[in-house]
């Protein structure tokens, strides 16, 4: 949430405040009390997801390090969530928890501010985009077993996996470049804040952008990848293998009940991955 800079900075103090405690009051006056009402309440909130979350991903970093088998391309997919969830609870949880400590001064300068918002938007898009390619993944998978010998390689996921970070610090560009250090001019010091500078009409034409390609367009997308999946699955639980495994041996009955076994397992892992991937996207 962007702090109403723009509207604000036409405020002054009044011609006769020249104590300091009527200079800051002042200042209160225009940027608001320089720690949030809520400080004590939100700091126990992100303090307990922290230590979930870092126990969480550190841990599937850490079996995925250990266990060459477990590389496979859809862990490593959810390798690269881990990694995200890590930047953002190491770099950008400890920056939210002192802006609520402290409003203002922004005391990292022109290049914390710069950080703080490349950093945020890039885990944001990174963590879409890898929810979008699992779900593509899952789909060739399901419906195009045929092609998961030569796009579902972990080198091929490895490739992607590149190629969505990238694209993620790409369009954290124009949001970042929209933000500066916001100074009042007789109180340079103590009033700096992040935020941003340019006009609010740019800025809600990045957002409405943002929003369309990565939310919008990544929901749509999943939403018809999992009701292609869940339709080819129906059709193949229709078929009739009851009366195949009446006529047939042994050996084709098991194999009928271990295909429909790994079919129940596939369902239920699209039920838990499609609610986890609109989890994220919201």
């Amino acid at each position: 949430m962007e702090l109403p800079v723009h509207g604000s900075s036409n405020s002054s103090a009044p011609p006769n405040a020249t104590g300091n405690g009527t200079a800051e009051l002042s200042l209160c006056d225009i940027l608001g009390p320089r720690r949030s009402p809520f400080f004590l309440p939100v700091t126990g909130v992100y303090l307990l997801i922290f230590l979930t979350g870092l126990s969480g991903n550190l841990l599937t970093c850490a079996v995925m390090a250990k266990h060459k088998k477990m590389r496979n391309p859809t862990n490593l997919y959810l390798l690269s969530l881990a990694v995200s969830d890590l930047l953002v609870l190491l770099f950008g949880m400890p920056l939210e928890v002192y802006d609520l400590w402290q409003n203002y001064p922004f005391p990292f300068g022109e290049g914390g501010c710069y950080f703080k918002t490349f950093l945020f938007e890039t885990v944001c898009f990174a963590s879409i985009l890898n929810v979008t390619a699992l779900s593509v993944e899952r789909y060739i998978a399901v419906v195009h077993p045929l092609k998961t010998r030569y796009l579902s390689t972990n080198q091929h996921a490895k490739r992607v996996i590149g190629v969505l970070w990238a694209a993620s610090m790409a369009c954290a560009v124009p949001n970042t470049s929209l933000h500066g250090i916001f100074y009042l001019p007789e109180r340079a010091e103590e009033s700096a804040i992040c935020t941003v500078l340019q006009p609010l009409w740019v800025y809600n034409v990045v957002m409405q952008v943002t929003t369309v390609c990565f939310f919008f367009v990544p929901m749509a997308v999943i939403s018809m990848l999992y009701l292609v999946m869940g339709l080819h699955l129906g059709r193949g639980r229709r078929r009739p293998g009851a009366r195949r495994g009446r006529t047939c041996g042994g050996d084709t009955r098991r194999r009928i009940r271990l295909e429909t076994g790994r079919r129940r397992q596939v369902i239920k892992m699209l039920c838990e991955s499609g609610r986890s991937s609109h989890a994220v996207l919201i």
